[in-house]
C-alpha cells in the first residue's frame, strides 16, 4: 500500500478592507434612493467619488511637477555643451 501525504494549505487571511466599513456606511446613508443609478450612476455616489478622486490626483501631480521644476532649474534637454567632432585623418592634439 502506498502512503499518501496530504498537506494542508495555510489559509490566507483576508486583507483588511481598504476603507473603514463605517465610512462606507456613512457614504451609503447619504444616498437618497437606494437604486443602482443613485449609487453607481455618473451623477450618483460612485461617479462623484470618482470625480473627486481624479481631481485630487491631478492637483497632487501638478503640485509635484511644479515643485520638482523649481528644484531642477537647469534645462538638460535643450542645453548646449562643448562637443568635439573627430573626423577621419584629423588628429586631436
Amino acid at each position: 500500500m502506498t502512503d499518501v501525504m496530504t498537506t494542508k494549505k495555510p489559509k490566507k487571511q483576508k486583507a483588511p478592507p481598504p476603507f473603514p466599513v463605517e465610512l462606507i456606511d456613512q457614504l451609503l446613508a447619504t444616498v437618497q434612493n437606494k437604486d443602482a443609478e443613485s449609487i453607481l450612476g455618473e451623477s450618483g455616489l460612485a461617479g462623484q467619488l470618482e470625480k473627486m478622486l481624479a481631481e485630487r490626483m491631478l492637483a497632487a501631480e501638478l503640485t509635484h511637477h511644479l515643485a520638482s521644476e523649481g528644484e531642477a532649474s537647469k534645462n538638460d534637454h535643450n542645453g548646449t555643451s562643448p562637443k568635439k567632432v573627430l573626423a577621419p585623418g584629423v588628429s586631436v592634439g
